[in-house]
């Protein structure tokens, strides 16, 4: 019998939870309980079925007798997953896209028969790029044989309209009467930010940071009690990962931006949503203009203000 084809979604998201795993201790023979998982992962319990079934069959986790799966390596001593060869071409055609739309070099409405002449891949691999860059919301079906890529959403001017969209909604979002805090999903944020909060420059981990970031503000979307506004955020911030990154960030600014993130999550807990709206508006602000504080290399005053 021929081996299934792995979704490269689902080897991402195996991935991310041996990172968890590993983040918070694991080892060998604990239990991977899929309700934890999946809010530590803000998805759902079904891909993280299907992330705990790519493990199995690589024999990272093993079946347990009471149902679940028990950790069956050290996640901090095993090397990072690879996605199939299918898996790495559509990674490759994906990013290409992104790059080629970025630059102009294509236009919005393409074919699948004409990214395939363009890339050179199967038309297999060519769709399922396709279907990434639509989960992203970063590419919609059109009419025929039609897909339209949304060139907006990664154009030059994209990050500013994108910082001028969260500064209008994020704070607001914090601020919704039915707003529903998350304890579980804040918790394992908190976790991972003190891990960040113990590391200097030279070897600040941007990967974690970068997945601490979008699990913040997606928990913080999602909690926001307003499905329309909920909708709109989530949908931002998946599209603002997938994005080709607009420069490079230093690290500096990076554990800045990490301590604003505890200041935020602090009062989140504390009950104190209109300060926390204040202080998630001062770092947009600040990560809009991406410029390391020489002077004090410290916390903003408006967040040492808070500080406990």
């Amino acid at each position: 019998m021929e081996p299934r084809r792995i979704n490269h979604r689902h080897v991402e998201l195996a991935q991310k939870i041996l990172d968890v795993a590993g983040e918070r201790g694991l080892s060998r023979g604990e239990r991977l309980a899929e309700q934890a998982l999946a809010s530590l992962c803000n998805v759902s319990r079904t891909p993280i079925r299907k992330a705990l079934q790519v493990l199995a069959e690589r024999a990272l986790v093993t079946a347990d007798a009471d149902g679940g799966y028990l950790l069956a390596v050290d996640p901090v001593a095993t090397a990072r997953l690879e996605d199939t060869p299918d898996g790495r071409g559509e990674g490759e055609i994906h990013a290409a896209i992104l790059r080629d739309l970025a630059a102009g070099r294509i236009a919005e409405a393409q074919t699948v028969a004409a990214l395939q002449r363009r890339y050179e891949a199967s038309r297999q691999a060519v769709q399922n790029a396709l279907m990434k860059l639509a989960e992203d919301n970063l590419a919609e079906r059109g009419a025929g044989q039609q897909w339209l890529l949304k060139q907006f959403a990664i154009g030059g001017d994209a990050a500013a309209k994108s910082y001028e969209f969260r500064l209008a909604t994020e704070p607001l979002a914090l601020t919704m009467p039915d707003f529903r805090r998350d304890v579980p999903a804040l918790t394992a944020l908190r976790q991972s930010m003190l891990i960040l909060s113990g590391m200097d420059e030279r070897d600040f981990d941007r990967k974690l940071f970068d997945r601490t970031d979008y699990d913040f503000h997606l928990t913080i979307a999602r909690g926001c009690g307003n499905p329309f506004m909920a909708e709109a955020l989530v949908n931002h911030h998946r599209r603002r990962r997938a994005s080709p990154p607009a420069g490079h960030v230093n690290a500096f600014r990076l554990m800045q931006s990490n301590l604003e993130h505890l200041q935020i999550l602090e009062q989140i807990e504390r009950g104190q949503m209109e300060l926390a709206a204040d202080l998630m508006r001062v770092h947009i602000q600040l990560s809009q203009s991406q410029r390391p504080r020489l002077a004090g290399r410290g916390v903003p005053p408006a967040f040492k203000l808070v500080s406990r």
